[in-house]
């Protein structure tokens, strides 16, 4: 009863993170090689901030295959603002449940896991931001992991 309450509860959360979005403002989806996810070699993202007046959810989309050996993938984002300032954040992404069941949706070998990595954030510069996305993991090249994405959608009013 209690691992099932616990599901209910992941899946409302997941839910109501999406439920009030408005549209997609910006997606891109970057192929990671074949050979594995090399640590020294990030994942880069670039877009424009389409205004600083609207709320967004900044989503990342995680394509795995089922071979992937973890439960989670931790990420190191590094943030380049209009201005040149860069910040960095340290995330944990949860891609399984404690039972071993992966969080996301699959279809033949890919498992596509969405990930909310800011919710409800306003720009506060216009212009062109740069995202470069490390993996964390104790390997240098991380295998299994097929594409990783970034996902702009704005919020309703």
């Amino acid at each position: 009863m209690n691992k099932f309450l616990t599901y209910v509860g992941l899946f409302l959360l997941v839910t109501g993170f999406t439920s009030c979005e408005q549209g997609v403002v910006y997606e891109q989806m970057k192929e990671i090689d074949v050979t594995g996810w090399n640590y020294s070699q990030p994942v880069a993202f670039t877009f424009n901030a389409p205004d600083t007046v609207h709320t967004y959810n900044l989503i990342f989309d995680v394509r795995i295959t089922p071979e992937y050996a973890y439960q989670n993938l931790w990420l190191f984002i590094e943030t380049t603002e209009p201005d040149g300032y860069t910040h960095m954040d340290s995330v944990n992404c949860p891609l399984a449940f404690p039972d071993g069941r992966w969080v996301g949706s699959g279809m033949g070998d890919l498992i596509d896991i969405p990930i909310l990595i800011h919710r409800s954030f306003k720009f506060t510069k216009q212009g062109e931001y740069k995202m470069r996305i490390k993996h964390g993991m104790r390997n240098d090249y991380l295998a299994n992991i097929q594409n990783l994405g970034v996902m702009l959608k704005r919020i309703k009013d």
